[in-house]
């Protein structure tokens, strides 16, 4: 067997060997297939009579210029002075800590949600009955803390920065692009140089594109990584009881995770800044066109074959000879 013939069938069989481990363990989940859909491409390319229907699908992973982190801090005290006075303390604490991590005290915004008394149920007894009441047992307070941060690393640091001061509610981070206007401007360059092209190719083969009525139409869209977590089951089990020899351990549990699940690019014809690490900010464009195509047979040459025939009496069609 040729040299070559040998290194082709050797990288062809580790390829078969090396694809199972490259999947990843969502492969196993019962609706994996939601995840992996980016084989299926829709036609860009229709012809309804004589109207060519033409479509360009553009996208572009953008990285967000700056993230805001909300975190929920719950506070109770056996009275509104305590209960203020704690909240305050823990709030100031988590300042200064992230302030120690670049964030400056003017990225830090505290959103008051919630000040109210708590009751308690206390029974009353009596002499021949017994009645429940509420009674004022504290105070509770509500509030979320957001930070405003630059660099996506920083959110390890926050959340550490969190959890000393017994904060532990991360409720969401969002993603913010400044030039959100510049991404579907380069889209829409790209997805039109990519439409004339289309366009040039159809004329090559034959079809009057250039004589065409057109129509045009575009669409936009955003997503956030917020909106692609997707949450599946872990392979791996876990135990809150350390296993000891000869020790039965039925406390064994799958627990549910989250990963993120990125728009699939196989429906797209262009993908710009397609390698990414960090889950990027997505920008869809679609350009449409409609091409009216002119008839086959036009009217002048349908004139022209007329005048080179003759219909007999007996309704025979011949063809005139000509000079």
């Amino acid at each position: 067997m040729h040299f070559r013939s040998l290194l082709l069938c050797a990288a062809a069989t580790a390829a078969l060997h090396a694809s199972p481990q490259a999947l990843g363990n969502l492969m196993y989940e019962q609706d994996s297939r939601i995840y992996f859909q980016q084989a299926e491409q829709p036609v860009k390319a229709t012809l309804r009579g004589n109207v060519l229907l033409l479509e360009v699908n553009a996208m572009m992973n953008a990285r967000a210029d700056s993230y805001l982190a909300i975190f929920h801090i719950t506070q109770l005290g056996q009275s509104a002075e305590e209960a203020d006075s704690l909240m305050n303390d823990r709030v100031a604490g988590l300042v200064r800590r992230v302030r120690k991590d670049g964030v400056k005290d003017e990225d830090v915004f505290t959103d008051m949600l919630s000040f109210v008394p708590v009751y308690e149920v206390e029974a009353t007894r009596k002499l021949f009955s017994t009645t429940y009441q509420e009674v004022p047992a504290g105070f509770e307070i509500q509030k979320n803390v957001h930070i405003r941060f630059r660099d996506a690393r920083v959110l390890d640091k926050l959340v550490t920065a969190a959890a000393k001061e017994e904060i532990y509610d991360l409720v969401k981070v969002d993603y913010f692009v400044q030039q959100q206007s510049a991404c579907y401007d380069t889209l829409r360059m790209f997805a039109t140089r990519l439409l004339q092209k289309k366009l040039e190719n159809f004329g090559k083969l034959g079809v009057k594109v250039d004589s065409s009525y057109r129509t045009a139409a575009e669409q936009n869209g955003a997503y956030f990584p917020l909106d692609r977590y997707t949450s599946y089951q872990t392979r791996a089990q876990s135990s809150l009881n350390s296993r000891r020899k000869g020790q039965v351990v039925n406390d064994v549990r799958k627990p549910v995770s989250l990963f993120y699940n990125k728009v699939p690019y196989g429906n797209f014809d262009i993908v710009l800044h397609a390698e990414i690490t960090e889950p990027p900010v997505q920008y869809t464009y679609n350009l449409t066109v409609q091409c009216e195509l002119p008839p086959n047979v036009r009217e002048k040459d349908v004139k022209e074959v007329i005048k080179h025939v003759w219909i007999t009496d007996k309704g025979d069609v011949r063809t005139l000879p000509l000079d």
